[in-house]
């Protein structure tokens, strides 16, 4: 089911012309990140919407800060039921929708009705609802009567204080006979992006291609798989962290990640628009060098760069800017790593 709802959203996404990095096929805290115009998006595609852990919650949270992206979960079902289309769910402080909600999100028609405790609920503009009810010279009693609430709720509903279930929003509208529910316009659109952004996103697109049909097959594939041995934790931690204090002497707040493709996302603190999405291991195999393939095509919708540091790099990598731990200890400061990543994208 899971693969289904990956590839509908895929789909969704292209024919809404956005650009989209390929499917993390792990247990990520995302797994699509797309991308149109303004809008930016890393999405979690799952089943169950309350199968999503707080630890994955957190980081999509912070990740999506970092990289000015709305984060946002797919799914079709909760622990105790199936999930409504046109209403807007919450996990971990992330909203969740239905594929078909999502749609129409995306094609300029937002839902309005929302689930919390006690059922669905919808945003009504209190100004209009106030402004009306006195132009009909209607008594809040009158109007609490109708809807069967309190007037100290209609009150709270006057002041932006608290949301009516749709039932009564229903009832108020009908009563006064104007239109009061606000739609819930859950994906931000206000991130600035250069033209010369704008114009490659078209290529881009062109560009990145996947058969949506074998999306099943390469989960239970890489399932299959067997990692190559590493060195105890202690020591992997420990190479990571010299890595990550190198990035901060070098310019970056470094935010360090542990359930994303990559293992660190750097911003540069005299420019945050430069983000530098890293893959820190000690040793190179085909495992690490996909993830950084991936981590690579990421940064491209970002319009940044990314970074493999090893401990010991002992061949060249096409495709992928790589340094060994020795050649990052030689680095200068943030400019001379940001022109060693401009020129390696020029090759």
């Amino acid at each position: 089911m899971r693969e289904v709802l990956l590839s509908e959203c895929i789909q969704i996404l292209y024919e809404n012309n956005f650009v989209i990095s390929k499917p993390s096929l792990d247990r990520s805290c995302f797994d699509l990140i797309a991308r149109r115009g303004n809008t930016r998006l890393l999405i979690k595609v799952l089943k169950n919407i309350d199968s999503l852990s707080s630890q994955q919650s957190d980081e999509l949270c912070k990740i999506s800060s970092i990289v000015s992206a709305t984060p946002i979960i797919i799914g079709s079902r909760t622990r105790n039921s199936t999930m409504e289309d046109e209403v807007v769910y919450e996990r971990h402080h992330i909203k969740a929708v239905t594929s078909k909600t999502f749609e129409n999100q995306i094609t300029g028609q937002p839902p309005v009705v929302y689930a919390d405790r006690g059922g669905f609920f919808v945003n009504i503009d209190g100004t209009v609802l106030k402004r009306t009810r006195e132009q009909l010279n209607i008594s809040v009693g009158e109007l609490a009567e109708i809807s069967r609430v309190s007037r100290k709720t209609i009150y709270k509903y006057e002041q932006n204080e608290a949301n009516p279930s749709a039932e009564v929003a229903i009832k108020i509208e009908e009563y006064l006979d104007v239109p009061l529910v606000k739609g819930l316009h859950i994906i931000r659109e206000d991130i600035e992006i250069s033209s010369r952004e704008k114009n490659t996103d078209s290529a881009r697109n062109d560009n990145i291609k996947y058969d949506t049909n074998s999306i099943k097959n390469s989960e239970l594939t890489k399932s299959h798989q067997t990692s190559q041995s590493h060195q105890n934790q202690s020591e992997e931690d420990s190479f990571k962290s010299n890595v990550l204090d190198l990035f901060s002497d070098l310019g970056f707040n470094v935010t360090e990640t542990t359930r994303a493709p990559f293992d660190a996302l750097g911003e540069d603190k005299e420019n945050s628009k430069n983000l530098l999405f890293t893959n820190i291991q000690e040793s190179s195999n085909e495992e690490v060098k996909r993830k950084a393939l991936i981590v690579n095509e990421i940064s491209q919708l970002f319009n940044s760069h990314s970074i493999l540091i090893l401990e010991n790099k002992d061949m060249q990598y096409k495709r992928i800017a790589a340094l060994s731990l020795k050649e990052l200890e030689q680095m200068g400061d943030t400019e001379e790593l940001l022109n060693f990543l401009k020129d390696k994208n020029k090759k």
